[in-house]
């Protein structure tokens, strides 16, 4: 299998963004949190973030994972700090990620964490990394208010233009900026609602707010099956019939099928409901591999050479020489 799903810290850059820390801290029942700005996450006994690229291919053949593309933390990306700290943490962090994949550089990919503060510095960091074999890049959900934001246009061409993907990962409020709502404080719930939500706007703004339109060599990648998106699919295109729609009901249907999604979604009713809405031919793999919520292999069941063939497409695995040339659709279209 071809996991585009799976995240990495290191301990190296621990202390490394200002006042947003991170760290690792003992709670008073004796167990390890990482904490990140105002967020913590439970981590249990470990007191170290830092796994060899030796164990995670062990790890990976045990789960049957051939390859693996992966991010920094998403807790990790400080959108929201000033540029200096994000610049230099996320470069460092890039580094770190190709010093960690180059001991199986065939097996173990990378996207490229990118300083959104300002953008000409992000494309210049994903140029740099491109250039060295990385597969595109990442940002998170609050790399704007709204990530239709023309101010990242050149951002969105310069993907387009280096015939990579974007991965857009969901975030957690008051990593490094405000707080987020309050009623998320308990069961998790920034993660197991808060996420979807995150990404059901990401959603919204590629099909609604015109990105597609402007960049129409742009692939997106949204983790998660794109949150809330596939249940109330059929609620936003029916909103498209009023007279302030934004776009067209087509329009946004042929933006739809245009992004890109992965497999977490948890159950196998989640991922049906999924392949009903988006084109099956971009669908893709992701574990979360290492995350609370990993695994989820068996809901695949029966899906693993195409959504292995989506992944070497969009990848472009096997000709590396097609990059900057259109992909070719092999899926349906949803409903």
């Amino acid at each position: 299998m071809i996991d585009l799903h799976a995240h990495i810290f290191f301990d190296e850059l621990l202390g490394q963004a200002g006042e947003f820390g991170p760290e690792i801290r003992q709670t008073s029942s004796g167990r390890n949190e990482v904490v990140t700005g105002a967020y913590s996450w439970p981590i249990g006994e470990n007191t170290s973030l830092g796994f060899s690229a030796a164990a995670r291919l062990e790890a990976l053949d045990v789960a049957g994972i051939d390859i693996q593309a992966l991010s920094l933390s998403p807790l990790w990306l400080f959108h929201s700090a000033t540029s200096d700290v994000a610049v230099s943490f996320l470069r460092r962090a890039n580094d770190l990620l190709h010093e960690w994949t180059s001991h199986a550089p065939e097996r173990l990919l990378a996207y490229a964490a990118l300083p959104t503060q300002d953008v000409d510095l992000a494309v210049e960091e994903l140029e740099r990394n491109v250039a060295r074999g990385f597969i595109g890049g990442y940002i998170g959900s609050n790399a704007r208010p709204a990530l239709d934001d023309p101010d990242l246009d050149p951002l969105y061409a310069a993907h387009a233009r280096l015939g990579v993907p974007l991965y857009i990962h969901s975030t957690v409020p008051g990593v490094d900026g405000p707080a987020g709502d309050p009623r998320l404080d308990r069961w998790l719930g920034h993660v197991t609602v808060g996420y979807p939500n995150e990404e059901t706007l990401t959603v919204l703004s590629m099909i609604l707010g015109g990105v597609l339109d402007r960049h129409p060599g742009l692939n997106v990648v949204i983790p998660h099956g794109g949150g809330t998106f596939p249940f109330i699919a059929g609620r936003v295109l029916d909103s498209l019939r009023l007279p302030a729609a934004p776009v067209s009901r087509d329009t946004a249907r042929a933006a739809l099928q245009r992004l890109w999604f992965d497999t977490h979604v948890h159950s196998r009713d989640s991922l049906d409901l999924l392949i009903s809405v988006v084109d099956t031919g971009r669908l893709v793999f992701g574990s979360n591999y290492g995350g609370w919520d990993s695994g989820h292999t068996n809901e695949v069941s029966g899906m693993e050479p195409l959504l292995d063939a989506n992944a070497r497409r969009l990848l472009r695995l096997d000709q590396p020489e097609a990059r900057n040339e259109e992909i070719v659709e092999v899926g349906h279209g949803g409903r």
